[in-house]
């Protein structure tokens, strides 16, 4: 699991992002959100750990501008002051958990299960597939395209490139996840 974890306090960060490390997890650490958010790119994270209270920009502010990003990564933000303010900005922004602070790693790592277990957006979905395929931005499109349903020839409309162009990045698209149709591409990208 690749995790991003964005908190001011260095002891905590350095605690908590060595925990998530020695239990096999990917983490990369942030001291406030401007250092994170020109690194966290659609699909490139499992799982967001923000604290609410962050220099400048804050962990909610930080989300918000994610989501406006199409970053549909499942996200806890972390409070010392659980308000109903702080509970109705983090769920309007998209937050899967509150966790409150203080809060042991014991803690953290049941919320982390919760979070991972219960089913994330479909379009964090199409965005973690389709960032290990590592697409061109056009190929992209038309696998957008293509797993919203439409044919070659709408894609083609759509997208103002020939039929054959399309056929072409099909094929390309079905070589780098490994498929050879349609219906092997969705479940690639929403796998049971």
């Amino acid at each position: 699991m690749k995790i991003a974890y964005i908190e001011d306090d260095r002891d905590a960060r350095t605690i908590f992002a060595g925990k998530l490390r020695e239990n096999k997890s990917v983490c990369d650490v942030f001291p406030d959100a401007e250092h994170a958010l020109p690194n966290i790119k659609p699909g490139s994270y499992d799982l967001l750990i923000s604290d609410i209270r962050l220099p400048g920009m804050s962990g909610i502010q930080l989300l918000q501008e994610l989501r406006k990003r199409q970053v549909h990564t499942p996200c806890i933000l972390i409070t010392a002051f659980n308000s109903l303010e702080y509970t109705r900005e983090a769920l309007n922004s998209s937050a899967n958990y509150l966790l409150e602070k203080p809060f042991t790693f014991q803690s953290l790592q049941k919320v982390i299960q919760k979070v991972i277990e219960t089913p994330s957006s479909l379009q964090y979905c199409v965005d973690r597939g389709l960032s290990q395929l590592e697409l061109t931005p056009q190929e992209g499109h038309v696998a957008v395209l293509a797993l919203k349903g439409l044919s070659n020839a709408e894609i083609a409309k759509s997208l103002k490139i020939s039929e054959k162009t399309v056929k072409q990045h099909m094929t390309q698209i079905f070589e780098k996840a490994a498929v050879s149709s349609r219906s092997e591409f969705f479940s690639y990208i929403f796998p049971v």
